[in-house]
């Protein structure tokens, strides 16, 4: 374990304050840690200046292969809510990631799935709260009907936890429009473990069925009831030492996620010149801004903290005259299994119409009626603590921003320079006008060229927010800002700089909330053709042992298969308990 000690100055009092962390890639750690202070100052609402960033780091660097020991190990579990899906549905799931019994610090989880090629044709980042979240993949509609291998892991738990780091299980997707495609592979084998559910712990009435399970060394209890498909229970053994018998390379770099998503990108430049400042802003609903400087290898890490949701990317630099040559590295593990490992054939015959025709239904009536409910998150605030701001619209619009600022911001200067207009920020603290140029941005995106800056049309752009002192970004300082916040968070209408780089990148996915009861379920004449009756995490057993809970059956009759996963108390197995029950 590391401390990162952090002094900070406000007139005349020192404020120290020492953060924890687990050992990576240093450039990536200061930059974490320093984005952390940020953070913190920012909820203070303090305006601070730094004095000292001392930074004391215990053990050697990077953290690779050979230094596993610093980094946490975990233990990734999931239960698949339904592993036999219909494309254009969501294939829901409930994750937990723990260190030493303990909620894994993680804040990223990793979610694809894999063709038979090894292939991953579906993936996705789930955002960790204390190591738990249920999540889910969107099922594309052009997916070929098949079976595909799923796995879940955090960014570093492949590499430092091994089988137990990486969740693997097998889901079957069903296209109606792309029928399977039979291969040669392994003769599929069904090996069911449940047995029927004793009448005596069932109790129907009033459309409601309570369940009562004696499960008295039960922790962890989480449990789904599906309508049985030919796919349950596949017996296709996932032996993680045959499937990835290659050794990790233990020169990897490893970079664990405690505060949020963080992006790698790497220079192609032959000569890397470490300390060039690279600017990276990601845009969706929201714009922010982070910074970051090559290491010795050209790589970069972005930390985004609590920025999640977006959907692409600009980077660029402050040379206007020089093409970013960069690229994003994917975060994904890399490993694929072994040729040898096949999925086996996904096999359809006329006995399965019935089963088809009940998915399809289910389907529908799941989109229309009972579709996830978003999760509303309340939008981050602007990134940092103005001296002053303007809505334009409280004022005569002009046709140029050099014009705007002069006639309404005393505290900033236009002038012109070389022939080339520039501006220049008060220094509230000192009294005096900054000598370098402030920082301009226009939705959270930097702007190095000035005279393009003052000649832009502001009429699509909806505030102004100035700073009138020094500020940092990590480690670098800024002598004041200038920033643009559009109507539609889309620059207003200002051209993409020549040189920077547009990339398309997804953030983490939007959080949404999973229902599994219709909302009008007691009128006789609604539409219920769910196929998953329940899904509930969390439980617990009450004084005597058992296991409680209800449900509401949906209209479509005949054997449903409850699973049951839980935490065996006695020696902190991990354990599934499966149930026929007949719907009639």
């Amino acid at each position: 374990m590391n401390i990162v000690k952090i002094y900070l100055v406000e007139d005349t009092f020192i404020q120290q304050r020492d953060v924890q962390i687990v050992g990576s890639e240093e450039e990536c750690y200061k930059n974490q840690i320093i984005g952390k202070m940020s953070r913190l100052l920012k909820l203070n609402n303090l305006t601070l200046t730094i004095l000292t960033l001392s930074l004391w780091f215990i053990g050697s660097y990077p953290v690779s292969g050979q230094s596993k020991v610093q980094l946490p190990e975990e233990k990734v579990t999931v239960q698949v809510v339904n592993p036999v899906s219909l494309t254009e549905e969501y294939l829901w799931m409930s994750v937990s990631v723990k260190t030493n019994g303990g909620p894994s610090p993680s804040k990223v989880i990793y979610m694809e799935l894999l063709d038979r090629n090894g292939i991953s044709v579906v993936k996705d980042l789930a955002e960790l709260i204390n190591g738990e979240v249920s999540s889910y993949l969107m099922l594309p509609s052009d997916l070929p009907s098949d079976h595909y291998l799923l796995r879940v892991y955090t960014r570093i738990s492949p590499y430092i936890s091994g089988e137990e780091g990486v969740f693997q299980s097998l889901v079957s997707i069903i296209n109606p429009k792309i029928p399977p495609v039979i291969t040669p592979s392994s003769t599929l084998v069904k090996d069911s473990t449940a047995k029927p559910l004793e009448a005596k712990f069932i109790n129907g009435k009033d459309s409601l069925v309570e369940v009562s399970i004696p499960m008295e060394k039960a922790t962890e209890i989480s449990l789904v009831i599906n309508k049985t498909t030919p796919f349950d229970n596949l017996g296709t053994a996932l032996n993680y030492s045959m499937m990835y018998p290659v050794d990790i390379d233990s020169n990897t770099a490893l970079v664990p996620e405690l505060f949020g998503h963080i992006i790698k990108g790497k220079l192609l430049d032959d000569l890397i010149d470490t300390t060039k400042v690279f600017f990276l802003t990601l845009h969706g609903s929201q714009s922010h801004m982070f910074i970051d400087t090559p290491n010795e290898k050209g790589e970069l890490y972005f930390e985004t903290g609590n920025f999640t949701y977006y959907d692409y990317g600009i980077i660029q630099t402050a040379e206007t005259d020089q093409q970013v040559n960069f690229i994003l590295a994917s975060p994904f593990w890399d490993q694929v299994p072994n040729e040898n490992f096949q999925l086996p054939a996904l096999n359809l015959n006329q006995n399965d119409e019935e089963f088809i025709k009940e998915k399809i239904l289910a389907r529908a009536s799941h989109q229309y009626y009972i579709g996830p409910v978003a999760i509303l998150k309340k939008p981050l605030p602007f990134q940092y603590i103005t001296d002053y701001s303007y809505t334009l619209d409280d004022y005569n619009r002009f046709v140029d921003m050099a014009t705007t600022i002069r006639e309404y911001v005393p505290m900033v200067l236009v002038r012109n320079q070389d022939r080339k207009t520039i501006f220049k920020n008060f220094n509230i603290p000192y009294n005096l006008v900054f000598k370098e140029s402030p920082l301009l941005v226009i939705d959270g995106m930097p702007v190095f060229d000035s005279e393009a800056y003052a000649n832009f049309n502001p009429k699509g752009i909806e505030s102004m927010d100035i700073i009138n002192r020094y500020f940092y970004i990590n480690d670098q300082q800024f002598t004041g800002m200038v920033n643009l916040t559009s109507f539609k968070n889309d620059f207003g209408g200002f051209d993409l700089p020549k040189n920077a780089l547009f990339i398309t990148y997804n953030g983490i996915q939007k959080p949404y909330e999973y229902r599994s009861s219709m909302v009008d379920g007691n009128n006789n004449h609604f539409p219920d053709f769910r196929t998953t009756l329940t899904w509930q995490t969390d439980k617990e057993t009450d004084d005597n042992g058992n296991l409680n809970f209800s449900f509401k059956p949906s209209r479509l009759k005949g054997e449903y298969l409850l699973r049951i996963q839980y935490r065996d108390s006695l020696n902190n197995d991990l354990k599934t308990a499966q149930y026929s029950i007949d719907m009639k």
